[in-house]
């Protein structure tokens, strides 16, 4: 089954003599969190130290602040999750899986990717870095701000 919808923003006058129809335009309204984690698209640069490899893809990560998921690319597959954050105390739990899509060559990265994303539990941001860190406070990922 296919379902098609439009929807119009225009509002007619009346169209009495001389009496022209106006359309209001309103601006695509986009939630954007300000705390500079969420709802931007971090490009992994480093997997536990190891510089983050292109498969067929760039690897990256996305936190969506409206509806709490997480999404990205290990190299190879898609991800998609959910997470918990406390931007306050810099805190993150990550549930996320990849997709199918077998990569001889990027099945180390991957495993090791969603390691890490099971390993997280607080996260730095300095600038255009992410790092995200195990409960010993060590680095497991590297990312930039794209």
């Amino acid at each position: 089954m296919l379902l098609s919808a439009c929807q119009s923003n225009s509002q007619l006058s009346n169209t009495t003599a001389g009496a022209k129809s106006a359309s209001v335009e309103r601006p695509l309204q986009v939630n954007r969190s300000l705390d500079g984690i969420q709802d931007v698209r971090w490009e992994i640069t480093q997997i536990q130290g190891q510089k983050a490899k292109y498969f067929h893809n760039q690897p990256y990560l996305q936190f969506s602040s409206a509806q709490k998921q997480i999404r990205g690319n290990t190299g190879c597959n898609e991800l998609t999750g959910t997470y918990v954050m406390d931007t306050g105390r810099s805190s993150v739990k990550m549930n996320a899986r990849a997709g199918y899509f077998s990569c001889d060559t990027a099945l180390v990265q991957e495993a090791m990717l969603m390691d890490i994303l099971e390993d997280t539990v607080r996260f730095q941001v300095n600038g255009k870095q992410l790092t995200l860190q195990d409960k010993r406070g060590e680095t497991l990922l590297r990312a930039e701000k794209k």
